[in-house]
């Protein structure tokens, strides 16, 4: 691909993010927001809306559910998600809590599937919403089961960036944690991503010892004490090692 075509594709991706990041907006909206001509930006939502993957009413242009089909397929794929089977809601009605399963892609954290029970605080999590590795138990939980090469390349890339004031930002200590995450089986972060939350996660293997996901749960620190920190992890590993076993026949 020339280096023409890559920058087209990279301003239609711009246009397309910005689109999903406000809801919808007007050309001159975008032109401005995104600081390109206004011309560009009305040629490039011509093109998308011919697509099908952006539609226009009134002058307002935003992205449509097409997008969500194509998640949702490429979902459908991913063999760790057809072998969770009913593990999560089973979780999320032993727990109460809100429950999640995420893989690893493109060097971020990305919620595949989520179950919340009766007591599950709102997260505003989602099938596709993205979150640093160092920031989150599920992440932590896969990275423990990378090749440290490979996990400091993950670093030089993303860098380890601040979420909260509880969030590791010093490699020496999450390599510490990582060591201590393969040893106990599982992973917790206690305000790292979101303040005043508590998340355990366990790694779901393959037969093969690769990492292909995580299984985590999350609740207000006021509700996790430390013996039921201690429950929910024994949950988390049981419900890992169900879908390890459930990938063998996928």
């Amino acid at each position: 691909m020339t280096g023409t075509s890559n920058r087209s594709v990279e301003r239609a991706f711009r246009i397309v993010d910005e689109l999903a990041a406000n809801g919808s907006g007007r050309v001159s909206e975008l032109a401005e927001r995104l600081d390109m001509p206004v011309s560009t930006v009305h040629n490039y939502l011509q093109a998308l809306v011919s697509t099908g993957y952006v539609a226009v009413e009134d002058k307002e242009y935003a992205t449509t559910t097409r997008f969500l089909e194509v998640g949702h397929r490429q979902r459908h794929r991913l063999e760790v998600f057809k072998a969770v089977s009913d593990e999560l809601q089973d979780i999320a009605a032993e727990t109460g809590e809100h429950v999640t399963l995420l893989v690893e892609e493109n060097d971020q954290c990305v919620i595949v599937a989520v179950q919340e029970g009766p007591d599950a605080v709102n997260l505003f999590a989602y099938p596709g919403a993205r979150m640093p590795l160092h920031a989150a138990a599920p992440g932590k939980a896969i990275l423990a089961h990378m090749p440290d090469d490979h996990v400091r390349e993950i670093i030089d890339r993303q860098g380890l960036v601040e979420m909260t004031k509880r969030t590791i930002t010093d490699p020496d200590v999450l390599f510490d944690q990582l060591e201590r995450i393969r040893e106990q089986g599982y992973a917790v972060d206690e305000g790292e991503r979101i303040a005043g939350m508590v998340c355990i996660s366990a790694p779901v293997l393959d037969k093969g010892d690769r990492i292909r996901g995580a299984i985590c749960v999350c609740g207000p620190q006021s509700r996790i004490d430390e013996a039921r920190r201690e429950e929910i992890a024994e949950i988390v590993q049981r419900a890992a090692n169900v879908t390890q076993v459930n990938l063998d026949y996928v």
